[in-house]
């Protein structure tokens, strides 16, 4: 087999490079954009909106804000705060529902967990290919602008803001905003999803740079939680005077609560299977007006207790019992009753514990930090996430074929109340997959205080994926068997490029095993024994049931920060080089087949 820099050097004689080539304008906007964000995607579509009936007064308000956002001298920027759980995204997203039910032009960003989701890379790009459906004669404005300067989305926000907002949209208003009298929205959703902070205060920056320019007909609503440089910023001088701030804290939540459970208490005792067990009176009103005060105004505690209690295989009212049993806030020191998450936390050890006798924690561990990982890396592809040939998340099967167990289904059993268990619904068509309902159950497993037992650090869980990809790579290696026969290796091969292959390469090698030290020494061994040209090999042949366009293969590989640097600095540097060959390649798989 020819080593990996003999490949490249082969590919290099065969190919040119050229990454940024794009004669189409918009085409090269929308290979910049993050198509997940916004409120068209498909995953926003499967996304929860507020409860009927409920937040009907901070609804008001936003609105109201819209409204007023169009007469002359109003305030065009709004801050939605509100802590874990409390609702602000289904807030946003029904904000979004009413925007476009009034016929109120409205764009959007959600941030979110997901790579992709939670960089602000594409956050201007993403606004801007918007735009170009809203306001009219900004798509022929900006395709005037882009070819002047095809490098701007590799340039800083604010000025990408300028060169792909603010100019196109001056060419079509002429320095003001004429006659344009209705509202307008922008709606960005979890900037604290946003991983890099600069980043973070980056787009409060523009953000305010927009809402305060003339051309810019606008208001924005950005929505996150309170934290400190989010805090910081908004309180500061400059931010003060021109922003609207709405904090979820100064709306009481459990009137709104307290509708929500007895509307579904009534649903329960209507539908439920086991409904002729269960009295009309129940609960009492005593034991709802309790679950208001333990939820503490997150809505994502009262919704975990209704699932748990109604999809569960014992009878709802036996099942409530056992919630109020969980030790909580009732009876914890109150140094650890003082924190916001108590009952949250008591809920979640509780239903985690029930599962059966049978899953050892080891393997409950790992399943439950495996599910965000598995999406981290599926999501960071969009085209792979669309397509409908290579399906690579994380169901029960795809689990247990990559890790090579069979544990998953039993592990999984008792937890519907934590997360979406495949065939609980038939709504969503990736119906197949495994999520957590909410990302406060992640915030949990990765908070040792508060998940315990079941805590890993982020790097053990790389470190268990990067093994896992290797062994199904070198399997493959035997049988070089099609990605649909072997997703464990297709899976591989994602994660292997997307933790690790990243676009600039460092000039020269500087590996230390010492960067590698959450690997046991038999781990190590494996990861500096691997071929690093299988998984060139594995490029080289299937690299479209990944990438189908070969033109946007980088675009989607999005690398994340690893505490397993040393791994780029081993043997993944030269599959950086080689996938950026590959980049525009087109030979024929014959030749392909030639070279391996």
């Amino acid at each position: 087999m020819l080593t990996v820099r003999e490949v490249i050097a082969a590919f290099r004689y065969w190919t040119s490079f050229d990454q940024n080539h794009c004669s189409d304008p918009l085409e090269l906007l929308l290979k910049h954009t993050t198509k997940e964000a916004t409120h068209e995607s498909v995953t926003y579509s499967y996304a929860p909106t507020c409860h009927p009936g409920t937040r009907k007064i901070v609804k008001i308000d936003i609105m109201d804000f819209i409204n007023d956002s169009a007469k002359p001298d109003s305030l065009r920027l709004a801050w939605l705060s509100g802590p874990a759980g409390a609702g602000k995204s289904c807030i946003q997203r029904t904000v979004v529902e009413e925007c476009l039910a009034e016929d109120i032009p409205a764009c959007s960003f959600f941030f979110g967990r997901d790579s992709g989701l939670d960089s602000a890379d594409g956050f201007v790009a993403t606004i801007a290919h918007q735009l170009c459906n809203i306001v009219p004669r900004f798509r022929e404005a900006i395709i005037k602008r882009i070819p002047f300067d095809p490098s701007i989305f590799k340039k800083a926000l604010i000025l990408q803001t300028h060169r792909l907002v603010l100019d196109p949209l001056r060419d079509v208003y002429k320095d003001q905003i004429s006659g344009w009298t209705r509202p307008m929205v922008i709606i960005v959703d979890g900037l604290d999803e946003c991983r890099d902070s600069a980043q973070r205060l980056q787009v409060i920056h523009l953000l305010r740079t927009l809402a305060q320019h003339p051309t810019f007909p606008f208001c924005v609503i950005v929505s996150s939680r309170p934290e400190i440089d989010i805090l910081t910023a908004f309180s500061g001088k400059i931010y003060r005077s021109v922003t609207r701030k709405f904090f979820l804290l100064d709306y009481d939540a459990d009137e709104d609560i307290l509708a929500y459970l007895v509307e579904e208490f009534a649903r329960i005792r209507r539908t439920h299977p086991a409904r002729r067990r269960l009295n009309k009176n129940w609960p009492t009103q005593q034991l709802v007006e309790l679950l208001v005060k333990m939820a503490t105004g997150q809505f994502i505690f009262p919704s975990t207790v209704i699932r748990y209690i109604e999809n569960g295989k014992d009878a709802p009212d036996r099942l409530l019992d056992t919630v109020f049993k969980l030790p909580s806030a009732r009876m914890a020191p109150s140094d650890i009753s003082d924190s916001p998450f108590v009952e949250l936390d008591a809920l979640y050890t509780g239903i985690l514990q029930s599962t059966s006798p049978a899953v050892n924690i080891s393997h409950l561990r790992l399943v439950l930090h495996a599910i965000p990982e598995f999406w981290r890396a599926v999501e960071t592809n969009s085209l792979l996430a669309e397509s409908i040939d290579l399906e690579l998340g994380p169901s029960s099967s795809m689990l247990d074929t990559f890790f090579g167990v069979t544990i998953t289904d039993t592990v999984l059993s008792n937890l519907y109340a934590l997360l979406h268990v495949p065939g609980n619904s038939m709504k969503n068509p990736h119906d197949e997959y495994i999520r957590f309902y909410h990302k406060s159950m992640e915030d949990y497993l990765k908070t040792p205080g508060r998940s315990g037992i079941l805590f890993q650090k982020e790097a053990d869980t790389i470190v268990r994926f990067t093994i896992a990809s290797i062994q199904n790579l070198e399997r493959w290696s035997l049988s070089l068997a099609y990605p649909f026969q072997d997703k464990g290796a297709a899976f591989g091969v994602l994660y292997l490029c997307i933790r690790f292959v990243w676009d600039s390469l460092p000039t020269h090698d500087d590996f230390s095993t010492s960067r590698l030290e959450h690997f046991t020494d038999a781990e190590l061994a494996k990861v500096l024994d691997f071929d690093a040209t299988i998984l060139l090999a594995w490029i080289i042949l299937y690299r479209r049931s990944l990438w189908p366009n070969p033109s946007d293969m980088l675009n989607h590989m999005r690398p994340q920060n690893s505490p397993l640097d040393g791994l780029r600095d081993r043997w993944l540097q030269p599959i950086a080089e080689g996938v950026k060959i590959l980049h525009t390649c087109e030979v024929s798989i014959i030749t392909l087949l030639e070279v391996y």
